[in-house]
Formats: structure tokens, sequence, C-alpha cells
């Protein structure tokens, strides 16, 4: 198993076959768009994969805010320059220039000089500001709008960008526009298999292979049994539950109270959501009953 120094990203047969399949896109020139729910490692996972193309790496969060200007660069303060002339006693001469300083935006930095982007969370940017990328994946130069004496930058031919994102339906993210989808290669996630889950859980905090086990079961039994896929626990609830029973000392064992009471605090948002029980205490009966089937089986195992 080999884990990333900066990431929760571990190699195993899932995410590997992920990596080979986008990196295979990426070198042939195209973009690469990784959709999936929160929590699925979107993030890390494109950070790998942009540093396997041993380019620097520049990172772009995508928010409702997000401008041109962001992106681009902008006039930012002014500089001011005084030349004084007392070469003649009797005369002095005073001059000043002051011109306004211009600073480029991440955009156009990763552009000049052929980085590999990551425009995370991309479609919780507002269409209108994506549709600067249209020009760079298509026509290979970006527009700069009259921001500055040049009208566009020819894309340098190692430029790349990764897109991330959630799926449609969730809160805060715009529909993107289909000209900008089409040009995309879009790979979709899903929440990681047993294996992976287990040996994450176990890289990132140090726990034993039995105890990750059991974390990541009961997890997985709980995403199973909701009719809501895009509320279900993620893999950081499966690292809060290891990494808060490790701190504290909790046994990780499926039976014991004090273990399902912390199961609950850390799940009991995502379950709720997920299976439409109104009732909340019909939730953490879920969630117990989960507890001591996992336990239940491991003992029989």
């Amino acid at each position: 198993m080999e884990h990333t120094e900066h990431s929760l990203f571990v190699q195993t047969p899932f995410f590997q076959d992920i990596v080979s399949r986008s990196l295979r896109f990426l070198r042939a020139g195209f973009p690469i768009h990784l959709l999936g729910p929160s929590g699925v490692g979107k993030t890390c996972l494109s950070l790998h994969i942009a540093r396997q193309l041993n380019r620097p790496v520049t990172v772009i969060r995508g928010h409702h805010s997000l401008s041109n200007e962001d992106l681009l660069g902008g006039y930012l303060g002014y500089s001011k320059k005084e030349v004084v002339d007392n070469y003649i006693r009797s005369v002095y001469k005073k001059h000043q220039d002051i011109k306004p300083v211009w600073v480029n935006g991440l955009l156009i930095e990763a552009v000049q000089h052929g980085h590999t982007l990551i425009f995370d969370e991309f479609t919780r940017a507002k269409p209108e500001t994506n549709n600067i990328f249209l020009s760079v994946l298509e026509e290979r130069v970006l527009p700069l709008y009259g921001l500055q004496k040049e009208k566009q930058i020819s894309v340098h031919p190692d430029f790349s960008v990764i897109f991330t994102s959630n799926p449609e339906e969730y809160a805060g993210v715009y529909k993107s526009q289909d000209a900008l989808m089409d040009r995309l290669i879009t790979i979709s996630l899903g929440y990681c298999d047993m294996e992976t889950e287990e040996q994450i859980i176990r890289d990132k905090t140090g726990i034993d292979i039995d105890s990750a086990h059991m974390i990541a079961r009961i997890v997985s039994s709980l995403r199973a049994a909701l009719t809501e896929k895009r509320h279900a626990p993620s893999l950081r609830a499966s690292l809060m539950i290891a990494q808060t029973a490790k701190a504290t000392e909790t046994p990780i064992d499926p039976r014991d109270p004090i273990f399902q009471q912390l199961c609950i605090d850390v799940l009991w948002l995502s379950v709720y959501k997920g299976c439409g029980e109104e009732d909340q205490h019909a939730v953490q009966r879920l969630i117990t009953m989960v507890c001591h089937q996992v336990g239940d089986e491991s003992e029989h195992v």
C-alpha cells in the first residue's frame, strides 16, 4: 500500500483504475471531470493525478462569488516613481510617475506556464464565470476581456485541467452549460469499496485491521440501507469515528454502548437525511441495530 504524504489518497485497485483512466485522457490533451458525492475524495484524488504529470499544480476553488477578475487578475494599487533633479542649486525639479499595478490571476499563471489546473467544485461558480474555459479548451486561447493591452493569451502546450464537482441535486450547485460539459471527459466516482475504505482508515488513524474493518462495515451497511444515496455517510464519517475512538481510548466494539453512541453522534445527520425517516429515535435505533449486526458477524468469523 502506498499513500501520498499530504492527502487521504491510498493506492488500491479501486483508485488505481481511476488514476490510470484519468491520466490516459490528460496525456492525450483532454480535460477530465471527476463527478461524485461529497466525501468520496475527489480533491485528494485530483491532486494525486495532477502530480503524476510532473508539472506545477494550481488549485482554484469554485464558489458563488468567483469572478473573471479572480481568475484573470486585476489592477491592485499603484506604483509611484519620484525623480528629483537638484543638479543646479537654484533649480529644483520634481517629477512623479504613478502607474496602476496589474497582478495576474491564478488562471493566467497556469495558462502561461503550463500548469496542471485543478478547478475544484467548479459548478459552485456561476456558469457565466466558467464560460471563459470554453475558449481555453477549444481554441487554446485565454481571452482577457479588455483588462490588459493584449486581447488574449495563447495556452501553453503543457497546460491541462482537472474539474471536480458534486451532482447537480446538491445545494449551492449550478447546472453547468452543455457546451462546457461536452468538452470534458466525465468520470463518475462513487463511494469506495470496503478494501479501500479499510486501508484508508488504517493508514490515516493507525488503528488495527479488525477495528478498521468493523468501522468500514458499519458505515457501508448504513449506506446500503439508505434510499437517498447522496446523503449517505462518507469516508470522512469513518475517519471521524476511528480518530475519536483512538484519541479517547474508546474500545472499537460495535456492541459497546459508548462506541455505539459515538457512531450515532457522527452518523446520525447523514442517515437521517438519507433514509427519509422523520422519527429521530428510529434513526438512532437503525444505527444501533447495524452496530449489533456487525458485532455479531465479527464474533462468528
